[in-house]
Order: C-alpha cells, then sequence, then structure tokens
C-alpha cells in the first residue's frame, strides 16, 4: 500500500470512529453525516458490515429520517451477525424499530 493509500485508509478510518462516537454522544446528527457515505465503501451483501448499517440506523432515526432509517434497517435484517458486539448492536436496533411501529400505531389508532 502507498503512503498516498495508506493516509487515506486512515482518514476513513478516523470519519467512521468520529461518527461511532458521536452516535455514542447522541450527536446523531453528525453521526449521520460522518457514517452514511461510507456505506458504500464499507458496506456489500458479499462483505456486510453489521455494525455500521446499525450505527447508521440509530443517527437516522435519531434525526427523525425515518424513510431511511426503515431502508437501512430492511437492509441490516438481510445479515445474522456472528460477532457478539453486532448481535448485540443488532438487537438494539429491533427493539427501536419495534418501538418506532408501537408509536406510530399509537399515533394511528388516537386519529
Amino acid at each position: 500500500m502507498t503512503e498516498q493509500q495508506n493516509e487515506a485508509m486512515k482518514k476513513m478510518a478516523n470519519r467512521m470512529i468520529k461518527g461511532f462516537n458521536a452516535v455514542h454522544d447522541r450527536d446523531y446528527e453528525k453521526g449521520k453525516e460522518e457514517l452514511e457515505p461510507l456505506m458504500p465503501m464499507f458496506h456489500s451483501e458479499d462483505s456486510p458490515n453489521v455494525k455500521l448499517l446499525a450505527y447508521i440506523s440509530i443517527a437516522q432515526l435519531g434525526t427523525k429520517d425515518i424513510d431511511a432509517f426503515l431502508a437501512t434497517y430492511e437492509e441490516l435484517n438481510k445479515f445474522d451477525p456472528e460477532k457478539e458486539e453486532d448481535k448485540k448492536l443488532k438487537k438494539r436496533v429491533d427493539e427501536m424499530f419495534e418501538t418506532l411501529m408501537e408509536s406510530l400505531n399509537d399515533e394511528n389508532n388516537a386519529y
């Protein structure tokens, strides 16, 4: 790997870490801004990145971008995580999805 490629990889890795940290700090807008552009590079059907999808989902829901959340959640559900950390993240996103569906159902029943 050339020095230039190495620097580019470091920048992308730092961006991903910033995005993860922003989501941890509940700065969902910044997390979404940092992580969404990385999805095409770090996630594919052949090489899934459950952690990235989970964090993007959380950031999208945190910014009330429901349509994007649902699309990312659908993508996330195509994969069965192997790592324990990824399983926990996916479970958390599943719970968030259920809460969202319950609140939407409650809103519809209120009318």
